[in-house]
């Protein structure tokens, strides 16, 4: 494609790719300098020429030996190129943006699932990015822009008609999601984290709300009223609003008579739509929420109640969320993403009710991250279970050793203890584990690698490397009546 066929400009050159990463220049290269929070591309616009660079677009003015074009704002740039290049598969795609603390990747793919019955629905967020046989997996809760645009015309290749996508607050505040208009945007919830970037819970929020910026004009802005910080998405959304709450009436859907069990959630849901009774598979209290934000969704896209309610009951497990490790030993083991401890809060109700005796949590401590976060866990778990086992999650550029220490540095009891090596912190969980137990493996899920020193380190997920020692157990005949 043409230079002059991608931007309104003279320049008759062929561009063989679009990218804002010098390392990932080659002969042809339209470069993109894009000023970010930790290093400047328009400090390796010699480095993309070096490399073959043909074309420069960048924010300042300046001379090269090849065009330079001068812009406004190269993040909402980029991303029209990106666009374009890839023959406009926004406009061939239905985006459902959903953003939060916690919750962002069940209500993701609750939605995906849901769509998926009978019509084509892709899913981007911490799960991998998919739509029908198209599959990869993503390093990022929000994939960077080259990788997104590229998802979107593999989407749009496959006639997919939707796509759920899980918005972080990091991508939403550095303008990585500029160009991209959604037909529906969900908030599902606030809690500390990420305020290393954000400083302040305003902040934190006011982020998350540019999602409800960027609706499209008749699209549809659905909002959680019991968050302590909707009235923030409140003042921000762009179009309509639906609200919905757990037992607030004042909402536009809330919902009575909830009922958990351990492999069962039913409820009434209220309001607009009516009273209706709701079941599914997928347990536990919080899923009242994501489940009534999904409703609401479907709800703005045409499909009748009762037909939402019929698809609820289809519902299967969501990879990472409440996954129950099995390999007939006596105790459960169940891995989950949950990585604040309001997550913890809510989750705890539901492994409760699946356990017998105790409790035993693995969780982690990141680097480069609000340190708040971590210790506001550990002091959740010296609370509330019987025994944890705190690790890391990923050390980043900090020191593992004073991570963990700062973890701990509020806790007053003494029923933990202290592991760098997660994968040992997994195995020792288990081998503690006794007959009636739940150990819960928490905070990285499916991911196959750990940040380490700015490098990806492989590892077996945490789901792969629960049951690696289940078999590891069971054969050396640890533990009775395996």
């Amino acid at each position: 494609m043409k230079l002059k066929d991608l931007f309104d400009c003279s320049y008759d050159i062929e561009i063989a790719k679009i990218t804002d990463d010098s390392r990932d220049v080659i002969p042809g290269t339209l470069f993109i300098a894009i000023k970010g929070l930790t290093s400047d591309g328009n400090d390796f616009i010699d480095q993309a020429i070096q490399k073959g660079a043909v074309a420069i677009i960048t924010e300042q003015s300046i001379k090269k030996a090849i065009p330079v074009i001068t812009v406004e704002n190269s993040n909402l740039v980029y991303n029209q190129l990106l666009n374009k290049y890839y023959q406009e598969p926004l406009s061939k795609l239905k985006m459902i943006g959903v953003t939060g603390t916690d919750g962002k990747t069940t209500v993701s793919e609750i939605i995906y699932q849901l769509l998926n019955i009978d019509s084509k629905c892709g899913y981007i967020g911490t799960n991998g990015i998919r739509c029908l046989k198209y599959e990869q997996e993503n390093d990022f809760t929000t994939p960077l822009p080259a990788d997104l645009f590229l998802a979107f015309y593999n989407f749009a290749k496959e006639k997919c008609q939707y796509v759920t996508l899980e918005a972080s607050s990091e991508r939403l505040s550095s303008q990585k999601l500029a160009y991209i208009d959604y037909d529906v945007a969900i908030f599902t919830n606030l809690s500390r984290d990420h305020l290393d970037t954000h400083k302040t819970m305003e902040n934190y929020a006011s982020s998350k709300a540019l999602l409800f910026k960027n609706t499209k004009e008749k699209g549809l802005c659905i909002l959680n009223i019991d968050d302590n910080y909707a009235h923030i998405f409140k003042k921000t959304a762009r179009s309509k609003i639906k609200t919905y709450s757990l037992n607030n009436h004042q909402a536009d859907l809330y919902s009575s008579n909830v009922k958990v069990k351990y492999n069962n959630l039913s409820f009434d849901i209220n309001g607009y739509l009516g009273k209706h009774h709701i079941e599914t598979s997928i347990s536990g209290e919080y899923n009242v929420y994501n489940l009534m934000s999904a409703i609401i969704c479907l709800d703005y896209f045409g499909y009748c109640i009762e037909d939402i309610i019929q698809k609820i009951k289809l519902l299967k497990p969501i990879e990472a969320r409440q996954t129950l490790v099995e390999v007939g030993q006596p105790f459960n083991v169940m891995v989950d993403y949950a990585h604040t401890a309001n997550a913890l809060k809510n989750l705890l109700p539901y492994a409760k009710l699946i356990t017998k005796n105790n409790i035993i949590v693995v969780v982690g401590a990141g680097g480069s991250r609000d340190p708040q976060r971590m210790i506001d866990m550990a002091n959740f778990c010296s609370e509330n279970v019987y025994f944890s086992i705190f690790t890391i999650e990923d050390a980043r550029y900090n020191d593992p050793k004073q991570l963990l220490a700062d973890m701990v540095s509020e806790v007053t009891k003494d029923n933990y203890k202290l592991e760098i090596d997660r994968d040992k912190a997994i195995e020792e969980a288990l081998y503690l584990a006794k007959p009636g137990d739940t150990v819960l493996i928490l905070g990285k899920g499916t991911e196959r690698y750990q940040k380490t020193m700015g490098k990806l380190v492989p590892r077996k997920n945490d789901i792969e490397q629960a049951q690696y020692i289940l078999e590891k157990i069971k054969k050396e005949s640890l533990v009775d009546n395996y």
